[in-house]
């Protein structure tokens, strides 16, 4: 049974955040609206923040005094949203936990920089903390939702570029594959606190226009995993996005990736991420904390 904090939470969602939208512009102004809200945010005690560019890309920097490890977090927002303070609870417990900084890009988002910006940007920065001297090995590469997504494209590009991989990466509630085929997208529409059938299809079209949502760019689910380092995957069965985690594990792990998964029955998307807000997600951050270092 979930907590009262992630009951609560969900009701939140499900209020502010769960609409059917009548044009794309509704769905994009709706969001960011939601998005902007002051959600409690509060960095915990002994993280810096610090505002940088990362190969033209403006990022935030949450490190402890003498970091041992990167932490590379492309943030959620369905590609059009997400603010990068709404994360300094989750990074800076993270970094905390790892000895580490996390570093957070605040990528172009669609419709304004529509697909492959923010791909483009987060590849960018990746290749740019390794040719400023951060070793591979020392170095994680995280996303959330749409972040998971570029997560996932990240280090399948990486690979196909022959750039160095990192230790691991981390997807968390990933939205792999955009074109709508897998079931939960419609199985989970009402049960999801978050997301709709209908929302993630708009957001798709608004992220990608015309461009195919086969293409493994856009949907990493279509990519190719092997080779690719060891990899967590969240989800929660109530969400729309639950058969994308499942599915990438399955394949990841037929093309001999290593793949741990994490799961709980009735949290919303990205739970893990909300560790502010949600008793459970702070047990579960431990956990992501655990699998990067163990790793070393």
């Amino acid at each position: 049974m979930a907590s009262a904090s992630a009951v609560a939470a969900k009701a939140a969602f499900r209020a502010l955040l769960k609409r059917d939208f009548s044009s794309e512009e509704a769905a994009v102004r709706h969001f960011r609206r939601v998005l902007d809200l002051p959600f409690p945010a509060p960095t915990p005690r002994g993280i810096s923040i610090d505002r940088i560019s990362i190969a033209g890309v403006p990022c935030e920097r949450l490190a402890v005094r003498r970091p041992e490890m990167t932490v590379l977090h492309l943030h959620g927002g369905a590609f059009i949203g997400g603010k990068l303070r709404t994360y300094h609870p989750f990074a800076g417990g993270l970094a905390k936990l790892l000895k580490a900084e996390v570093i957070l890009p605040d990528y172009r988002l669609a419709p304004e920089h529509r697909f492959p910006a923010a791909p483009e940007d987060c590849l960018a920065v990746y290749r740019t903390l390794l040719e400023c001297g951060v070793e591979p090995a020392r170095l994680a590469v995280t996303g959330d939702s749409a972040g998971g997504n570029l997560t996932l494209v990240t280090l399948q590009t990486a690979r196909d570029l022959g750039i160095a991989l990192p230790r691991c990466g981390v997807a968390i509630s990933p939205g792999a594959d955009v074109s709508g085929r897998l079931p939960s997208w419609r199985e989970n529409d009402r049960r999801d606190a978050m997301l709709s059938y209908s929302t993630i299809q708009i957001m798709a079209q608004v992220y990608l226009r015309d461009h195919p949502r086969d293409d493994p760019r856009a949907s990493p689910l279509n990519g190719d995993f092997s080779g690719l380092p060891p990899l967590l995957l969240t989800v929660s069965d109530q969400e729309c996005l639950r058969d994308d985690a499942y599915a990438v594990a399955a394949k990841a792990r037929s093309q001999g990736v290593r793949v741990e998964m994490l799961t709980r029955p009735d949290l919303p998307h990205a739970w893990p991420v909300l560790n502010a807000l949600i008793s459970e997600s702070r047990g579960d951050l431990q956990r992501i904390a655990h699998f990067i270092g163990s790793l070393a």
